[in-house]
């Protein structure tokens, strides 16, 4: 299995994204806009959950209506783009906002590296950091690269940049792989269920290719999710 070619697909939709941004499409604060979630708002952590198939991690309410799962592998550069300068941020605070349930199904094709940072993020989420760790280990991926990916040591050394999350259990599951039946089992399921990451599944369908602007474009992704809550679309998909 290999990475779908989205490497450089932010500049790829660049041109997409600015002719199409625009500012608020509702007035902030508007009442039942849990999708309005601005990045200066000030919001609760999410739940974080293990939904019922043991291999789906749920930030936010399980039983929220409209559910994006999203289809990473945690060395995947083009996930690390997707999640540091992409939509990616702007969902996590979405579900934040509790506006949707954002789902991961994290894939470790990549090798070693991948499987140790899948195990040590399903570790995390029995901390309830979860999130957290999955941006510290999206902001540094490109410097793990460089030094060989991520090793048990190097993921250990980047969790002292979560607040709680190094402690005897959480150094353990790293240092053991506790979570290895969790990492075979997300990766085939990945499989099962894409060609590649990142990708996108709203409610249950996947985003087509044609509307790379959703993994980029926080105003576009904004209005297309509203779309599906029943709310107006107020611009071009």
């Amino acid at each position: 299995m290999q990475v779908r070619s989205r490497r450089g697909f932010l500049a790829g939709a660049a041109a997409i994204a600015a002719a199409s941004s625009v500012g608020a499409c509702t007035r902030r604060g508007e009442r039942g806009d849990l999708l309005d979630a601005s990045a200066s708002a000030e919001l609760p952590a999410a739940a974080e959950s293990l939904a019922a198939d043991g291999t789906t991690i749920v930030l936010g309410d399980p039983g929220a209506a409209l559910a994006v799962r999203l289809y990473e592998d945690p060395s995947c550069p083009a996930c690390e783009e997707f999640e540091t300068q992409g939509t990616g941020p702007y969902l996590k605070r979405a579900a934040r906002n509790g506006g949707l349930q954002l789902q991961f199904t994290l894939g470790s094709f990549l090798g070693p590296g991948s499987k140790h940072a899948v195990n040590a993020l399903r570790a995390a989420l029995d901390q309830g950091r979860f999130a957290e760790h999955h941006d510290v280990l999206y902001r540094h991926q490109a410097s793990a690269r460089k030094g060989g990916g991520f090793t048990q040591d190097r993921l250990l050394a980047l969790a002292v940049l979560v607040e709680g999350l190094r402690g005897p259990e959480f150094d353990a599951a790293v240092q053991e792989t506790t979570h290895r039946q969790f990492v075979e089992a997300s990766d085939e399921a990945l499989g099962a269920s894409v060609k590649g990451t990142p990708t996108m599944a709203i409610n249950g369908t996947v985003v087509p290719t044609e509307n790379q602007a959703l993994y980029t474009d926080r105003s576009r992704l904004y209005r297309y999710l509203r779309a599906r809550t029943g709310g107006e679309d107020r611009g071009p998909r």
